[in-house]
């Protein structure tokens, strides 16, 4: 399965129910055409519960060719990932992009690629992270593909 994570764009704030920044809608657009670009496909998509997630899945799937966004509680942050890691294994899917929050996301992959929830994976706003991983999923087991930040998205855009 591959399982792309991103966290969500720039918020007014980090208080729970604040919208995308317009910067931050910029930011979410740049995923998706990034994620276009380089033929990422994606079966689902799921997003915490927390407005900006809702808002960037949002615009990320304008450039995709999947489903809404679903939202789940398995992405929030304080949630233990193995709770995420069984819902994942019930699904018939080859790609989920998961749509969240720090420190949650780096927890996660850290535990999906090491064992453990500290293995130095920093993920910033609107940060793209890649992880293939066979199933059912257990920890230790994923081989990280890729981790790409927003700006470096833009810059493929424009040969810089």
């Amino acid at each position: 399965m591959m399982l792309f994570f991103l966290r969500h764009g720039d918020a007014s704030s980090q208080e729970n129910e604040h919208p995308l920044t317009e910067t931050g809608r910029r930011q979410a657009d740049t995923a998706g055409l990034y994620m276009m670009h380089n033929g990422f496909l994606v079966n689902r998509i799921y997003t915490s519960p927390l407005l900006r997630a809702r808002e960037t899945g949002i615009i990320v799937r304008q450039h995709l060719s999947a489903p809404l966004p679903e939202t789940t509680e398995y992405l929030a942050n304080g949630t233990n990932p193995n709770q995420l890691f069984h819902f994942l294994n019930s699904l018939d899917v080859e790609s989920v992009l998961l749509v969240g929050h720090e420190p949650f996301l780096s927890g996660t992959i850290s535990m999906l690629i090491a064992g453990h929830s500290h293995a130095g994976i920093e993920i910033k706003k609107c940060t793209l992270g890649l992880v293939e991983i066979g199933l059912p999923i257990r920890t230790g087991s994923g081989l990280l593909k890729t981790i790409v930040d927003v700006m470096t998205m833009q810059r493929s855009f424009h040969g810089n």
